[in-house]
Formats: structure tokens, C-alpha cells, sequence
């Protein structure tokens, strides 16, 4: 969702979701999901499986998008806005499930994994990053 809401943005449209946006999950920023990763090939026990990201907090994809466009009207000036549609394909996000939140309670245990990353920090740096490697549709 983040990248094609990014796209969006960074093209000057509005953000459309063909949903009401009620879907919950959280987000792992990359570069605590990496450390989370190396963290398990150092310390972590042989065979075993751990999750890795963040556990709170959990929002739904309307809130994301909302979030999105302020933090691009802060950055960039970004005047569009979340748009709600329905989409004419009946099986679109049939099997989506509602909620999506990892349990890392034994990677913080075993590993001294702690993602610390906020979701809005995490958000303006992909934004900005995005913006920097954009490439036009038009080349």
C-alpha cells in the first residue's frame, strides 16, 4: 500500500482505495526489520522461528492513508486528498484478512530484538525516499 500510495502522491492524484479501508496492520520499518533479521542469524536458536516487527500500532488502511496525505502536505505541499470507491471486481480483497499484528515477544526476549522506528517517522522517510528515486511514468 505505501508504495502505491507514495506513487499517488508524488503524481499529484488523489489516493483512491476500492475499499472502506477497515483492514488493521501494523508497520515494520525496514531497516528495524533488517536488524531483526541480522539479530536471528547471530543469536537465534538453529531451526527455530521467531517474528519479526512491530506489534503496535495497529492501524486500519484508511488511517494509513490519511496519514500519508498530511505528512505529504507537510513535505511536499500535496493537495490531494483519500478518495473511497467500490470496486466493480466482486472478488477484490475477498481473501484480505481483517487484522495483520505479529507477536515478537520471544525476538524481544531471545534476541533483545526493539524496533524503534515510529510508524509516522517511518512513513516520512519513505516518502521522502520515494520522492528522491522517483521516475517519471512518462520516460
Amino acid at each position: 500500500m505505501i508504495p502505491d500510495f507514495a506513487r499517488d502522491v508524488l503524481a499529484a492524484r488523489n489516493i483512491v482505495m476500492l475499499s472502506d479501508g477497515s483492514p488493521t496492520r501494523t508497520f515494520c520499518y525496514a531497516a528495524d526489520a533488517i536488524i531483526g533479521y541480522y539479530k536471528i542469524l547471530v543469536k537465534g536458536r538453529n531451526g527455530e522461528a521467531y517474528n519479526i516487527g512491530v506489534e503496535s500500532p495497529e492501524i486500519s488502511m484508511a488511517t494509513l492513508a490519511e496519514k500519508v496525505v498530511s505528512l505529504s502536505r507537510d513535505l511536499f505541499g500535496y493537495a490531494g486528498k483519500v478518495i473511497r470507491e467500490v470496486s466493480s471486481d466482486k472478488d477484490y480483497l475477498v481473501d484480505n484478512p481483517n487484522r495483520r499484528c505479529p507477536v515478537i515477544s520471544k525476538a524481544r526476549a531471545e534476541l533483545g530484538y526493539n524496533p524503534s522506528v515510529t510508524i509516522d517517522e517511518g512513513l516520512m522517510r519513505s516518502l521522502i525516499w520515494y520522492r528522491e528515486h522517483s521516475v517519471s511514468e512518462d520516460a
